[in-house]
């Protein structure tokens, strides 16, 4: 089993995330081929992530990767459900906090920064001032609690970019966990406007669930790869 989801996770992962926004395509009817296929995306990665290494050769901080994981699956859970949105973003927020710390185990924020950075931060920074002004009549309250939640998924993209800066990391982190991010990013904002905005007041895009879940698998399958090649990494260098 282990050996299997080794050499064929990241096929599996591709497959039952077509099969998932295949069923989106087809409607209401395969309901529950899309409940059962979103439940079974993440713990097919975080079974590849984990059979990646021998137990006692784990590196650092692969838990805090796994558990970020575990949060995201927990989140895909809540979201399943349309009265579960704060528990769905909480769990979430977990995932971008393990990834924070994560990310700075490998190169602090009080590390060299690059001008790549700031102008990431910069860019960042008017996009949460874009999410406030253009969804806090439609959201009300709970444009506080996403805005605290874009304030850290922003910060887990720019631990990302930071992370760039390091010799060692900045090929995975520019092919793999910025991109992560980004599509991540994505994946939110869209599903933000839709569910408190576009529903209500249009434009009623058809099958906008298709791009939210297309940008988030792609996200976590580059998150998770990046990880992948990371620990592979890491663990030579400890043997």
């Amino acid at each position: 089993m282990k050996t299997l989801i080794q050499k064929w996770g990241i096929t599996m992962y591709i497959l039952i995330l077509s099969i998932h926004l295949y069923a989106q395509v087809l409607g209401e009817s395969y309901s529950m081929v899309q409940i059962g296929t979103k439940l079974l995306l993440l713990p097919i990665l975080i079974l590849f992530l984990f059979a990646q290494n021998n137990h006692e050769n784990t590196p650092k901080g692969k838990w805090l990767v796994l558990l970020g994981l575990v949060g995201s699956w927990a989140g895909d859970a809540f979201l399943l459900g349309n009265n579960y949105f704060i528990p769905g973003m909480v769990a979430f927020m977990t995932t971008h906090i393990f990834n924070i710390i994560f990310f700075s185990k490998i190169y602090g924020p009080l590390q060299p920064r690059s001008k790549k950075l700031y102008l990431s931060k910069f860019i960042l920074i008017g996009f949460c001032f874009f999410i406030y002004f253009q969804l806090k009549s439609s959201m009300g309250p709970l444009i506080y609690p996403v805005l605290v939640y874009m304030a850290l998924i922003c910060s887990a993209a720019l631990m990302a970019i930071h992370v760039s800066n390091n010799s060692s990391t900045k090929l995975i982190a520019n092919l793999f966990w910025t991109p992560g991010m980004l599509f991540f990013i994505c994946s939110d904002t869209v599903l933000a406007f839709n569910k408190f905005s576009w529903e209500k007041t249009g434009p009623h895009i058809q099958h906008i669930g298709l791009v939210t879940m297309l940008t988030y698998g792609i996200a976590q399958l580059l998150l998770v790869k990046g990880f992948q090649l990371y620990f592979n990494s890491t663990a030579k260098e400890l043997a």
